[in-house]
């Protein structure tokens, strides 16, 4: 094996390497975006044992079986984010650009009997973007990253009794990643890589009302969905001519677990105008912990990112005045960290957060619309080591605004 051919495979494996396991979070641990509806997000999405809407697909199924006729909504989720990294040497700060996506959403649900229910949700549970300046310090590390899924989640809800629901669903998710790094410096230019993969899960749930529609408890489980980007392709664009030869576009394949999701809640409603929540999610990112890169002309490669499983904290209120229809909420996240130090980077430059839910809901017969609002505030966080990052801290910033659209028909 010649020299330039190690050399070509190492920056192509290593750029590989990044996309693949270092994607940046728009908004939760890691790279999971939980809050999926206008209604939750201005509850800070502490419902699982309070979802009265058909996003109940995604944050309990089990309160599926509570609901009658068929209901659909539709909606989606504005996400605007912005990173900054201080290096640890003094130097000039850099910012990445300020990245806006919209996320959209898709829920139905239909009763078949009186103790059978339907559902079907269609949205982006995992998704990342990021993109920074051609010049900066770690363009070697990252210049953009995308990390864009899909689900599809059929699933079925069992009413046992009035204080018991029981559900079941299949998750079929479609990821797609994108992204661009910058070459050394002796060769110029970057490489851009991308590809698509299929990978399939399933979920459970659980709603107990011990006082029904005053003490409600809730539980449900996510498996983890193995990603296997087995038709990777990377796009060498060297500045320099004379090393395009030696830089041939080629595939690569790897692989990404999504971790599993334990949500637990309970709700209390004190008087019959004021709901009050408290929701836990336990996210396992040792899914997270360990790359392997293959690539078709160089040795196997191992990234480590290190992931820790982490948590999620949430307070929600909602309280129904019975002005005109009106709904008004509010809500506090605390969302711990699961990549730190030296495996923090950035792609993933990720941080425990503190979040401000704010929320309005209409509804008239049939018909309901809700707007959230959600104030991202990420604490900032150290990358160490020189790994994964220049060595510095990063700090973000991100706006969350979800609206949903829901009828239900009886």
């Amino acid at each position: 094996m010649t020299t330039r051919t190690v050399l070509r495979g190492s920056f192509a494996v290593g750029a590989l390497a990044i996309v693949l396991a270092a994607p940046r979070p728009a908004r939760a641990s890691g790279f999971l975006i939980y809050d999926l509806s206008g209604d939750a997000i201005g509850r800070a999405s502490a419902v699982t044992a309070s979802v009265n809407e058909p996003a109940a697909v995604w944050f309990n199924p089990a309160a599926l079986g509570n609901m009658k006729g068929v209901g659909a909504s539709a909606g989606g989720v504005f996400v605007t984010a912005r990173s900054r990294f201080s290096p640890a040497d003094g130097g000039a700060d850099t910012q990445s650009d300020r990245g806006n996506f919209v996320l959209p959403t898709l829920f139905a649900h239909a009763s078949i009997t009186d103790r059978l229910v339907l559902g079907m949700g269609v949205y982006t549970a995992f998704g990342i973007g990021i993109q920074w300046p051609s010049d900066w310090a770690g363009r070697e590390n990252a210049l953009a990253a995308s990390l864009k899924t899909l689900a599809f989640n059929p699933t079925m809800a069992v009413k046992v009794n009035n204080q018991l629901s029981l559900a079941a669903g299949f998750d079929a998710i479609r990821g797609a990643v994108d992204f661009t790094t910058g070459l050394p410096s002796i060769v110029g230019g970057d490489v851009r890589l991308a590809g698509g993969a299929w990978g399939y899960g399933f979920n459970v749930g659980v709603m107990v009302r011990p006082l029904p529609e005053r003490l409600h408890v809730g539980a449900t489980y996510r498996s983890r969905v193995a990603l296997k980007f087995n038709d990777g392709q990377a796009d060498f664009r060297p500045a320099h001519p004379e090393f395009s030869r030696d830089l041939p576009d080629q595939p690569g394949n790897a692989a990404i677990t999504l971790p599993d999701i334990i949500s637990a809640g309970v709700m209390g409603r004190p008087f019959r105008t004021l709901t009050l929540s408290f929701d836990a999610n336990l996210v396992l990112w040792t899914t997270y912990q360990q790359i392997d890169i293959n690539f078709s002309n160089a040795p196997k490669r191992t990234l480590q990112p290190d992931a820790h499983n982490t948590y999620t904290l949430r307070l929600g209120a909602e309280w129904e005045p019975r002005w005109y229809g009106l709904i008004l909420r509010g809500g506090f996240i605390f969302d711990r960290s699961a990549v730190r130090g030296e495996g923090l980077g950035p792609g993933l430059p990720d941080a425990d957060r503190t979040d401000l839910a704010l929320g309005v809901g209409y509804h008239h017969g049939r018909f309901k619309a809700d707007v959230g609002y959600l104030l991202v505030y990420f604490l900032p966080a150290d990358a160490v080591g020189g790994r994964e990052s220049p060595v510095g801290t990063y700090r973000s910033l991100a706006h969350l605004v979800g609206l949903t659209l829901a009828a239900t028909w009886r």
